[in-house]
């Protein structure tokens, strides 16, 4: 009797190993052995090349904004006359409560003290003020150590940032209706200081319209890119879902290109009927070159889906739609252009 073997349903345990760019990824995998041995040999031969594949669809993207462009121009470097620049830092959100960082960027020549909270306004869509409750600390809305602890004086030297966070419950109780997202916020770095109004913050305060806030925090760098001992480093990542990492500086450039375009497209939104080459159109009347920008039509969302790459390795894209405008700031992949999609 010759020896046994498994009939061809029987369920197995493989191990895949893909190279990418010189690394071996390795995938345990339960899966019939006729299917497990074809998806290894597909592997090994699809993969033998050193360059990474581009993500389903994508094909390299050439028509897309990619990190290689050329520098930003002067006018996207400068620091503004008050050697502060405020932007939107990170954004999240659990179980209907939500928390976003605002974070103040020295970029002037001298140190900036801060003791105290920013104090803020929101505006709705039309810039209207919400009648909304905005104080320091958490108790309005959740209880959160981090927005409880006394302030404490931070002196922020040339180059460095500080963050003050923002938080508040995505709640509605009673009539839908009386529902409100704030797309603007006024914001003063401390209470009797000029005010800085920034755009598509999207705070989504249902009925709540209680907002706590945080005292202004240094901002530390981290010492290295690790993702947990058992994350993937972003070298190791294939180029299309790397990002470039935006220091303070570089992030300046990406913010002011926001600030540029955002009034443009907020004024087709309330326009009404723009298409992609009417928003195409605007980010070029805008100064932005055509190798550095893309817009195409959403048909799912009836939206325009926009991409600027204004240089340093900045990316801001986002989504025109007729009710609400929303971008992002970020790192431009490696390779592949500006946006994830």
């Amino acid at each position: 009797m010759g020896p046994a073997t498994t009939p061809a349903h029987v369920t197995e345990a493989y191990r895949v190993g893909v190279r990418t760019r010189g690394t071996w990824l390795y995938i345990d995998m339960k899966i019939p052995n006729v299917a497990a041995a074809l998806i290894v040999l597909l592997a090994l031969t699809a993969c033998e090349g050193e360059k990474a594949a581009a993500p389903p669809g994508d094909s390299g993207r050439s028509d897309r904004p990619t990190a290689s462009a050329s520098p930003a121009p002067a006018d996207l470097t400068t620091c503004p006359k008050s050697g502060i620049a405020l932007w939107i830092g990170e954004t999240s959100a659990a179980m209907g409560l939500r928390s976003m960082n605002v974070e103040l960027y020295n970029c002037g020549g001298r140190n900036r003290v801060l003791k105290g909270y920013p104090q803020i306004k929101l505006l709705d869509v039309d810039r209207r003020p919400i009648k909304a409750s905005a104080k320091p600390g958490s108790s309005s809305v959740a209880t959160v150590d981090s927005y409880d602890r006394p302030p404490r004086r931070v002196t922020l030297k040339p180059g460095e940032v500080a963050s003050a966070g923002v938080l508040w419950r995505n709640l509605v109780t009673g009539d839908a209706a009386e529902a409100v997202t704030a797309e603007f916020m006024e914001i003063a770095p401390l209470p009797g200081e000029p005010t800085d109004q920034l755009p598509g913050v999207g705070i989504d305060l249902g009925t709540t319209r209680k907002v706590g806030i945080g005292p202004w925090q240094k901002v530390r760098q981290a010492k290295d890119n690790k993702a947990g001992d058992n994350g993937p480093r972003p070298a190791d990542l294939p180029a299309w879902l790397r990002r470039v990492q935006l220091g303070p500086a570089e992030r300046l450039v990406g913010e002011l290109a926001f600030r540029r375009l955002y009034p443009e497209l907020d004024r087709l939104r309330t326009q009404g009927g723009f298409t992609a080459d009417s928003v195409r159109k605007a980010l070029l009347g805008l100064g932005f070159s055509a190798d550095t920008t893309k817009a195409t039509a959403a048909q799912a969302m009836q939206a325009v889906a926009f991409e600027v790459y204004p240089g340093q390795g900045a990316c801001v894209h986002g989504t025109l739609q007729s009710t609400r405008l929303t971008a992002k700031v970020e790192g431009a992949r490696v390779q592949g252009g500006c946006a994830d999609t």
